[in-house]
């Protein structure tokens, strides 16, 4: 019995240092939790939160071992939506099988704000993952109400963004476009240009096209559960 208790002793720390090994720039904390909040929680996970203000991003991991979670440079707010991540159905959404849930949101809001709120609903901003998922999201947003209070009530905010480098568009999840597997541009987009000012937010327009819009006016948005 005690060697088995040494080892649960030993396996994190060792896990621990490992970590570190392998990201010598993160800084590792250990974080103690009752059991009973961790039900949910998956054996081991790893991901990138984004930091929209500053552009800056943090690898971190969450390890459920025993009653303790162990994690490594956790933000102070959450992280967007792991891809896999179990999420709770919502009746609000509209749901296409084999692709996804998804909600358009008629008033608009800052982008970064929508991100938020997609995240406060238990998923994430819209990823278009292909050709048939953007048809899917340009249907219903075609179908929704219209769009209150943004300037550019012809398009919708989705999860994507070049604000670490001009041009190089990126999902919320850290894949380029190409990698999502949606690469479709609106005619003459992206052209980085708002009334003089830059564009650093991605947009869905109802003509199924991508837009780079700036990430300072409101914008109506859409938000998507990935498991249904």
């Amino acid at each position: 019995m005690e060697v088995i208790l040494f080892l649960i002793q030993v396996l994190p720390c060792i896990t621990l240092i490992l970590a570190q090994l392998q990201y010598p720039n993160v800084n590792i904390n250990i974080l103690y939790q009752p059991y009973e909040h961790l039900a949910n929680t998956c054996q081991f996970t790893l991901g990138t939160f984004i930091n929209l203000e500053s552009g800056q991003s943090f690898s971190f991991f969450v390890l459920s071992f025993s009653d303790a979670a162990y994690n490594a440079n956790l933000p102070a707010s959450p992280p967007c939506l792991l891809r896999g991540q179990s999420v709770t159905k919502r009746d609000d959404y509209t749901y296409t099988s084999g692709i996804g849930g998804y909600k358009v949101h008629t008033r608009a809001v800052l982008w970064n704000e929508a991100r938020i709120t997609c995240e406060e609903e238990g998923g994430h901003l819209a990823i278009l993952n292909s050709a048939a998922e953007a048809n899917a999201v340009t249907q219903l947003y075609k179908k929704s109400p219209a769009i209150i209070g943004s300037p550019l009530p012809e398009y919708v905010g989705i999860g994507f963004h070049d604000l670490y480098r001009e041009g190089q568009y990126v999902t919320i999840h850290g894949q380029t476009l190409a990698e999502a597997g949606f690469t479709q541009w609106r005619a003459r987009e992206p052209n980085n240009s708002y009334r003089g000012k830059p564009e650093n937010c991605g947009a869905l327009g109802k003509s199924g096209g991508l837009n780079d819009i700036s990430c300072n006016i409101p914008i109506g948005f859409v938000c998507e559960l990935p498991t249904y």
